[in-house]
Order: structure tokens, then sequence, then C-alpha cells
């Protein structure tokens, strides 16, 4: 529901001044967005690297008798991208929507649109920025750096939250035993948990927890311990304060170096939201447009 409300969103924004003929949906999935977007008289192509779901895609499209070819493709290898396409891309992540703007700028795509998502995932070990402007920019940034903007989850219900809040108090209590236990102040990398983990009590958690690591607990003052995790997940949050002043100004920098990188590519671009952080933080849209 709230991918659809999201779809709906993206489709309502878009005001290119010619209308489109063939979209492109990039990174498709079963096609969603380019069978909202299709109207009479267009066509549809999606490129999608699951085969499962270019199938599922597919049987949708052919079940609404709609002009949609769905392509099993890897968008990082050699892609055909035509003059005549107008590429969308919602959510596309990190290299794969940069591969977008380089591909349908060079292809001379008349227009596209998108909303970028996971900065942090791509191949290079720091950030390549793409604009003149941005590699200008005294500005180095790290994959963990990338990854901040990604760390607001404002769609998450309180549940959610709450279980976020448990494990993430349980591992920094555990982690206080762990250095206890191990005779050293070092960290202990842990395994990811299943949520029934959290149905134990905190000290049959901390108990088999450790007994993964081969490590023996013998008695503990678990009440404590228990205390010492969400004391410290009360000073995370405080730093987490902190940097989330830089996550939105610097979401808006990474947007601004590809709108920048399509300007120098000869098009009219708008920059702006398509929705409300409600319905996803990832709400930043790049409009462009070649006269």
């Amino acid at each position: 529901g709230r991918k659809w409300q999201q779809i709906e969103a993206f489709g309502a924004a878009l005001t290119f001044a010619q209308t489109p003929a063939h979209w492109l949906d990039w990174c498709a999935g079963k096609g969603h967005l380019g069978r909202r977007l299709l109207q009479p008289g267009q066509q549809l192509t999606c490129l999608e690297y699951d085969p499962a779901l270019i199938a599922s895609g597919q049987a949708l499209s052919d079940r609404h008798d709609l002009p949609a070819t769905h392509h099993l493709q890897d968008v990082m290898a050699n892609v055909a991208i035509q003059p005549e396409h107008t590429p969308v891309a919602l959510h596309a992540c990190g290299d794969l929507h940069v591969r977008l703007l380089q591909l349908a700028s060079a292809a001379g795509c008349k227009q596209l649109a998108l909303a970028p998502c996971c900065y942090n995932r791509i191949t290079a070990d720091r950030y390549q920025a793409v604009s003149a402007a941005g590699r200008a920019s005294l500005l180095q940034l790290s994959i963990d750096d990338l990854g901040l903007p990604l760390s607001e989850t404002v769609t998450a219900g309180n549940r959610v939250r709450q279980q976020r809040d448990t494990s993430m108090a349980r591992r920094l209590g555990f982690d206080q035993l762990q250095r206890q236990v191990r005779g050293c102040d070092d960290y202990l990398p842990t395994p990811s948990l299943p949520a029934s983990w959290l149905d134990k009590s905190f000290a049959d958690y901390c108990q088999e927890l450790a007994s993964l690591k081969g490590l023996s607990t013998g008695e503990q003052d678990w009440t404590t311990l228990e205390a010492h995790g969400w004391q410290r997940l009360a000073e995370v949050r405080n730093l987490e304060l902190v940097r989330g002043l830089f996550r939105r100004p610097l979401e808006l920098w990474l947007v601004l170096d590809r709108a920048l990188f399509m300007v120098e590519q000869g098009y009219n671009v708008e920059v702006g939201s398509f929705c409300e952080p409600s319905l996803t933080p990832r709400n930043l849209m790049v409009l462009a447009e070649r006269e």
C-alpha cells in the first residue's frame, strides 16, 4: 500500500512539456510504476535483473493487454536506450541511478525523472561526484558518510521502533558483557538475530549469544547489564541527534550533484519533493528535460 502511494505521488509530479511516447521503467521490479504511467498510444519497456520479477511483471502486463515488454537486463552492462525513451526510476540505488543519468543523456533522451535512493550502494571506495561542481568540491565522502541519509526511518510503526530499540539496547548490554568476559575493551561482531530472540529474557539472550561466540558468561548481574545497555542506547540516540542535523543537507548535496550533471549535459532540471516524508524520507526527485 505504501509503495503504491509512492508510485501515485511520483506519477502526479511528472510535469513534462512533451507527452512521452515510450516509457522506460529502470530497475522496474514488476513494472508497477511503468504500468501506472502508461496511457493510450504510449509504449512501455521495463528493465529488471530478477527473472522472477520479469516473469511476474510480464504476466501482469499481458493480463491487462498492455503494450509493455519486460526485459531481463543488468543495467550496469550494455543497455540500448533510445532517444525516444522517457526513463523513470523510483528509488533505484546508488550506481544504478547514476548509470541511468549517464546513459540517458548520452543517448539523447529528451526527458527523464528520477527519485534517488541508497547513495552508499556503489562499487567505489569513496564517492565519485558526477558533476564538474561536485568534483571541484573539497567534500570527501566515505561509504559510511553516504549511508547517513538512509538512517532516517520515519515510516516505521511503533512496534517496529520498539523492537529496534530493544534489539540495540540488548546488543549494547551484551557488548559490555563480552568485554568483561574476554578481558579486553574491543568490539566483538555478532550475527543478525531473528526477532523471536527478543522474547527471551535478557539473561537467556546473552547466554545463548555468548554460546554462539564460544564464550562462557558465568554468573552475572543481569539487571545491571541490561540497564547499562539502555543507558548506552540513550547516549547513541543523543549522538544521532547531532548527526541528524547533516542528514538532509547531505542528501540535497548528493541530489544537486546529479542535477548539475544533467544541466552540464544540456538539460533544464528541476529538483523538488514528490511526497511528504511520512510516506517516504527518500522523497526527492530530479526532473530533466531538453528543449
